[in-house]
């Protein structure tokens, strides 16, 4: 049984220029990891521990925000 859109996506990728493949692959990325961080962050207590790495990690970027949204 043909699988439709694998085979566009197989003639797309055929044909695609380099920049438009780099494009695709780079959005495909990116979108895969904030599908994981997404599902990292309803574990109990990944919020708040990835909201402590980044007070700590950028402590001066961290003030600023707590300031802007503290408006």
């Amino acid at each position: 049984m043909a699988n439709e859109p694998a085979n566009q996506l197989r003639t797309v990728l055929q044909t695609a220029s380099d920049e438009a493949l780099e494009a695709f692959l780079q959005g495909y990325t990116v979108g895969s990891a904030a599908e994981l961080f997404l599902n990292l962050m309803i574990q109990p207590h990944q919020r708040a521990a990835f909201l402590v790495a980044i007070a700590k990690t950028y402590p001066n970027d961290w003030k600023e925000a707590v300031e802007e949204l503290s408006k």
